[in-house]
């Protein structure tokens, strides 16, 4: 419905924003990590949004990178998360941590999340291992193949693999087929 606010930040607090635009005052959730990053009151941000139902009311919750607020979409989606949980997570980890924790199948490292425990873990990782998502390269556009060769590195040095081999296996397992996908990627490079 809404996708998103540009206005003049008024207030800043830890998980809440207040945005003013045309002269209304958006009293925006964010993630942390989002509240941390937005700029100090009286400069203008651009938010992106996604409108939050509840029985009893209606929420904002602000976002300043598509990818956020597409992993907080995915998430929502998966059974037993709701948006609290989803904004733990973001504001526990950048979404492209999030995704080499999925493909690493890393249940610890959401059980440290408040609001997750085992099972929830398992069910994220089994919902969303192999999900296509958008990343930020930095420019804002979707994922280009030079940062899948960078992500797939990145997740082969979490596995314990060294930089410079984790780059050498990416660049040979790109050789035999340049349009893998981030998760076949890093499977063939771990071959």
């Amino acid at each position: 419905m809404y996708h998103h606010l540009r206005g003049t930040v008024t207030q800043v607090r830890p998980a809440r924003v207040v945005i003013e635009a045309g002269g209304v005052g958006y009293d925006i959730v964010v993630p942390l990590s989002v509240s941390r990053r937005i700029p100090e009151a009286g400069q203008p941000v651009v938010l992106l949004t996604h409108l939050v139902v509840k029985d009893d009311a209606f929420q904002l919750v602000g976002f300043l990178a598509d990818e956020e607020r597409e992993l907080f979409r995915r998430l929502i989606g998966v059974s037993g998360i709701g948006p609290t949980t989803a904004l733990q997570i973001l504001s526990a980890a950048t979404p492209k941590e999030f995704l080499i924790a999925v493909e690493r199948q890393d249940a610890a490292f959401f059980k440290r999340i408040k609001g997750i425990g085992e099972k929830t873990a398992k069910r994220l990782i089994l919902e969303l291992k192999g999900a296509k998502m958008i990343l930020s390269d930095g420019g804002g556009d979707a994922t280009a193949p030079a940062s899948i060769a960078v992500d797939a590195q990145q997740a082969l040095s979490a596995l314990g693999v060294p930089p410079a081999e984790a780059a050498a296996r990416v660049e040979k397992a790109l050789a035999g087929d340049p349009g893998l996908a981030l998760e076949d990627l890093i499977k063939a490079a771990l071959r």
